[in-house]
């Protein structure tokens, strides 16, 4: 027994020995800790350890803690500021927390002396006395391996305002022309340009969201490839979300772009914009003969029984919207509307239809591939029904109720006529795919102007008889 407890004494020991030697030291020799400046000042914040790279050996780490940037101080009173900086964590290798260290010129011996800490995620900090005024600051991030590379300094002169030393200055030049363009219903395109033309392959670009602007930034899980410049944002949830970038070019960080906004309002990339349809309308007419409609046996007479109004979509629907990977359906929508219709003669539900043969008011919508692009709507006394039961049709009951071949014939083309009072307005319909075939969101062109039926050229025949 007094064996095995020794050895575990000793193993216990050689564990703690081992796990002190890695949290307070980072070896000059390791490829991991080149140029990491360390603190050696005995006034030093005392700083916390934990971390996720605490949790397995120092010496496997594989990327240095980033460094904070654009380090800045705020004057807020005579004796009080408030400094800030930004922060891009290494998805492998997250802070513990961060220590602002001042430097005071006049002293003795002037040496980088830790001035305060906060925890991870936590970029600003209030700093507070009449007696820190004169002395430079600056911040550094801090895990259980080892500290990052100092920020940028910053001097708060006598006179309590500031004075940024530009020479620690990140010299990264930060990506320029963001913008926003919309490629489908619910998917926005976010480009940039950066005007490097040398290729960095450790060149990594940072994209942070914010759904307040300045409010609380957090970056994307995994950063985008040096040579990329564009990012895809997908669904409607992120309409109001900021959005800024900053370039990372072999661990210095550039100062983050003005953020831009996804809106509503934004406009699709030019030739992925829905077009508003263009219809070409025409009408047909078909006509009997021998109803004397005139009281002259000896003329030859015709009437007009059917007619057909066909609007024909004449611009093709952009290749561009139909090849598009997240282009679910497209279609074209016409809606009618009239206050003729009657209940024999809507396709679909009539929406504001009452229980009596006409209606105020009554429209519906249809539907149309854009692969045939044309839609029609017809009156025809011999085959559509005059009654709710579809036993009689309109040339049966005029025929039975008219009393004679000129009011039957006036009867017929009175029916047709109706025909006259439609109007149909059209749009293009896009669909998308995003969150599955069916589920995503979809977008319209603007309607066109109603166009009135009795407008067509060729429609004074039937719509202006008398």
């Amino acid at each position: 027994m007094k064996i095995n407890s020794i050895w575990k004494f000793t193993a216990a020991a050689a564990f703690l020995f081992a796990m002190d030697a890695c949290s307070n030291s980072a070896s000059p020799d390791d490829d991991e800790y080149d140029d990491i400046p360390t603190t050696t000042s005995s006034n030093s914040t005392k700083r916390s350890s934990s971390s996720a790279a605490g949790t397995i050996s120092c010496s496997m780490l594989k990327e240095s803690l980033s460094a904070p940037t654009n380090f800045a101080v705020t004057k807020d009173t005579d004796s009080s500021w408030t400094l800030s900086w930004d922060y891009v964590r290494n998805d492998s290798r997250g802070e513990s927390g961060f220590e602002i260290q001042s430097l005071d010129l006049e002293a003795k011996s002037p040496d980088w002396e830790g001035e305060g800490t906060t925890n991870a995620d936590v970029t600003i900090y209030k700093l507070k006395g009449a007696k820190k005024a004169g002395k430079y600051y600056r911040v550094i991030a801090y895990d259980g391996c080892g500290i990052s590379k100092e920020s940028n300094r910053v001097q708060i002169k006598a006179d309590g305002y500031t004075n940024v030393d530009s020479t620690t200055v990140v010299q990264s030049d930060m990506p320029t022309d963001v913008a926003i363009t919309r490629i489908a219903p619910s998917v926005w395109e976010l480009s940039w340009k950066y005007s490097e033309t040398k290729d960095d392959p450790n060149r990594k670009f940072i994209i942070q969201t914010s759904k307040l602007k300045d409010f609380k930034w957090t970056g994307l899980k995994s950063p985008i490839e040096g040579n990329v410049r564009h990012y895809y944002i997908e669904g409607r949830d992120k309409i109001e979300t900021y959005y800024r970038l900053a370039v990372v070019n072999s661990g210095d960080t550039s100062a983050f772009t003005e953020a831009v906004q996804l809106t509503p309002d934004i406009e699709y990339r030019k030739y992925m914009s829905p077009e508003i349809p263009a219809p070409s309308p025409r009408i047909t007419m078909t006509y009997i003969t021998g109803i004397d409609r005139d009281d002259d046996p000896e003329t030859d007479d015709s009437t007009i029984v059917r007619a057909v109004g066909t609007y024909t979509i004449m611009n093709n629907v952009s290749k561009y919207i139909v090849e598009s990977e997240y282009t679910d359906t497209v279609y074209y929508e016409a809606r009618w509307f009239t206050s003729y219709e009657k209940y024999n003669n809507y396709k679909e539900d009539c929406k504001g239809k009452q229980t009596v043969d006409a209606c105020d008011s009554c429209y519906w919508t249809e539907t149309f591939p854009y692969q045939e692009p044309s839609i029609s709507k017809r009156f025809d006394a011999m085959e559509d029904f005059q009654d709710a039961a579809r036993k009689t049709t309109y040339y049966e009951y005029c025929y039975d109720n008219s009393g004679s071949e000129k009011n039957f014939a006036y009867c017929l083309e009175s029916y047709v006529r109706k025909l006259c009072g439609y109007y149909v307005q059209f749009r293009l319909v896009w669909k998308d795919n995003i969150n599955g075939k069916g589920k995503g969101a979809t977008d319209w062109s603007e309607w066109t102007e109603p166009y009135n039926v009795a407008d067509i050229s060729g429609a004074d025949k039937i719509c202006n008889s008398n």
